[in-house]
């Protein structure tokens, strides 16, 4: 996919403070990493946590950098210079003129949220496509366009990856865009150019405080999906709409962001869109749902009232764009699960092993208060907390998988350049609040043992919990990674156990 523009045509867009050099230059393609450059590319300068884009300036310009956008003091040789307040809002400009615009041409719809966003994003894609729309999906498991699948680059794309996707999908004749939109991509402009129909809202709890400092910049950048939808009530013919959660303390909050039509949905009577006689088991769950658009009753696989909350978002989102409430509730009732959201592992054992994302408090307090609902004896749960992420949150964590654990295996989740030790040491904090060791906890860093250790203690009828990673495929240490899926990990010492009974 071939595209270029003049350099003097994007600054007749672009706010610049300073530009030295040939603005005629065409420019052939955005870079953002000195291993993307090519010749003609425009590179910007991206302060990240571990590295800043302003000290490979040298570098990009001899990789082929026809011009460089900094926000900093630097000297540039060999490319034009161009000097802006926000390197950032620059891309996402430049991304969305060099490719044509084209969230304009798509349907697109954007779901934040603490937790929730994967599986309410999965279950409006299933239900656009049984309505017969070529769509595509961008998130934490996954990006596809129509039927290609592509490496996932973050939970949101950078602002450049995620215009160039959007360009591919309207040459593919994607109809519907359905995308997880995170709090840093709001924050770092990553979707800023993006004209979105529908802005949908899960939850908002405490989390990413490493990055936003506090809360309230946290909510104010979630925030900024609402406010984006603009002052227009209409994307060309088509009605924009911002569908709540309106049993989140924050509903309001976000009411007020916006300029365009609300609908909420939650299980309380001032919700348009609500369940009720909701009923919880290990099969899953059944609820009566009451719309404008009618009633109906509905039976999913997939259980835990988290996940009556995400079938409410989805199907609000599918009624508000026309989609028939008999083909909502087929479609809903035939869905299996999403990769590591409450998955089950069965492997004919006696004793049920659920591998689950979990890895906030609200998240895995949702997860052990419906394993809680049916469990039939003991909740064993094995977890940890992220290293290089916030903090304040370890303790809590700790708190909540005591209180609602027979017994806990404390161990590593993604360490990154954390020691190990001192994440769980904080942790444990909390756990201790509620819990002895020995007797109610045990402590193995090794994540590997910890699930060995898990699966050895459990007996017939108890639950295992395996929390923290979900669908991921790997391990991140210092300045390495390695292979490393629970629900893999859990196949397999699974069926050790099972050999051994059976010899």
């Amino acid at each position: 996919m071939a595209m270029s523009m003049a350099l003097k045509d994007l600054l007749r867009y672009l706010y610049v403070t300073e530009v030295k050099g040939d603005t005629s230059v065409l420019l052939r393609g955005l870079a953002y990493h000195t291993n993307q450059v090519k010749p003609g590319f425009v590179f910007f300068c991206l302060k990240g946590k571990h590295a800043d884009g302003h000290d490979y300036i040298a570098a990009a310009v001899q990789a082929g950098a026809a011009a460089v956008v900094l926000e900093e003091e630097r000297e540039v040789k060999g490319a034009v210079k161009i000097k802006v307040p926000s390197v950032r809002l620059a891309m996402a400009l430049t991304a969305e003129l060099f490719y044509g615009s084209p969230a304009r041409e798509l349907r697109l719809i954007g779901v934040t949220g603490t937790n929730g966003k994967t599986t309410t994003t999965h279950l409006i894609d299933e239900l656009l496509q049984a309505w017969g729309k070529k769509t595509a999906l961008l998130g934490t498991i996954k990006y596809r366009i129509g039927s290609e699948t592509l490496p996932v680059l973050a939970t949101t794309p950078e602002a450049t990856d995620l215009q160039r996707m959007l360009r591919a999908m309207c040459d593919q004749g994607v109809e519907y865009a359905v995308m997880e939109v995170s709090s840093h991509a709001l924050e770092q402009h990553r979707v800023s150019g993006c004209d979105f129909n529908t802005a949908v809202l899960t939850n908002i709890t405490e989390d990413h405080l490493d990055f936003h400092l506090e809360f309230a910049r946290y909510l104010a950048a979630k925030g900024k999906l609402f406010s984006q939808l603009g002052g227009s009530f209409c994307k060309g013919s088509v009605p924009r709409f911002a569908v709540l959660n309106r049993d989140d303390p924050h509903c309001d909050y976000f009411l007020r962001q916006t300029a365009v039509q609300a609908v909420c949905y939650g299980l309380h009577g001032n919700a348009e869109v609500r369940a009720s006689e909701i009923v919880v088991t290990g099969e899953g769950v059944s609820y009566r749902l009451h719309s404008p658009w009618g009633e109906e009753d509905f039976q999913l696989k997939i259980t835990g009232v988290f996940s009556v909350y995400n079938a409410l978002a989805a199907t609000t989102v599918a009624l508000l764009e026309g989609v028939e409430l008999p083909l909502i509730k087929d479609v809903l009732e035939r869905v299996n699960g999403v990769p590591g959201r409450f998955e089950k592992v069965d492997m004919g054992q006696d004793f049920l092993v659920i591998v689950d994302y979990a890895h906030t408090p609200d998240g895995l307090e949702n997860i052990l208060k419906t394993a809680r609902q049916f469990a039939r004896r003991k909740i064993i749960t094995i977890f940890g907390c992220g290293g290089e992420r916030d903090r304040a949150k370890r303790p809590i964590m700790g708190r909540i998988a005591g209180r609602y654990s027979d017994y806990c295996i404390l161990t590593s989740d993604n360490p990154r350049g954390e020691d190990p030790w001192q994440i769980i040491g904080e942790v444990e904090g909390g756990l201790q609040e509620v819990k002895q060791a020995g007797s109610g906890y045990t402590i193995l860093p090794d994540r590997y043992e910890a699930i060995k250790l898990g699966i050895e203690l459990a007996r017939p009828d108890d639950m295992v919990v395996i929390a923290g990673k979900g669908h991921e495929n790997y391990q991140i240490f210092g300045d390495y990674t390695i292979p490393f899926s629970d629900r893999e990990v859990a196949i397999e010492l699974i069926g050790k156990r099972l050999r051994r009974q059976e010899g």
